[in-house]
């Protein structure tokens, strides 16, 4: 196994899809520093949810996207005009298998340390959150969302 990335010796991690990531887990590091910083996420919560959807669908659909670089020939020619794209004639067939030793893989174990870190901002911000405004909301009709729970994130395959 290779230390860095806890994939086989004939596999390594999407460079793309680990620096998305690691992107992410330092944004998601600043906003847990401070309360202000909270606060600002909490405005920010929609836009950074979405951010965090796109890469779980990044990361889910992967190994769909990763076949791509093992198709050739006739067969790669085959998909692209299904999928309504048409080459010339000089680039039809000229497509090979990736020569690339390693397999490229979905980086997973760094997906799952930032659903963690993830939830655990979202615990702190729920923590921020006022029971008792939050009942008297509730109390008169008002909108409130009494935690942050349909933020939570969890890893499926």
């Amino acid at each position: 196994m290779n230390m860095n990335t806890d994939a086989p010796c004939d596999q390594r991690p999407s460079r793309f899809l680990k620096q998305r990531i690691e992107c992410f887990a330092e944004t998601l590091a600043f906003f847990s520093r401070q309360t202000q910083f909270k606060v600002a996420f909490l405005l920010q919560l929609d836009f950074w949810d979405w951010e965090m959807d796109e890469i779980l669908y990044a990361v889910a659909n992967f190994t769909e996207r990763e076949k791509a670089w093992r198709v050739s020939g006739h067969t790669a020619d085959e998909m692209l005009i299904a999928g309504g794209i048409f080459l010339k004639n000089r680039a039809l067939g000229s497509y090979g298998p990736s020569t690339e030793f390693n397999r490229v893989i979905a980086p997973l174990g760094d997906l799952a340390k930032l659903v963690g870190c993830w939830n655990d901002l979202i615990s702190e911000c729920e923590r921020m959150l006022d029971p008792n405004c939050t009942a008297q909301l509730v109390k008169v009709g008002g909108k409130v969302l009494k935690d942050l729970s349909k933020y939570r994130k969890a890893l499926t395959r």
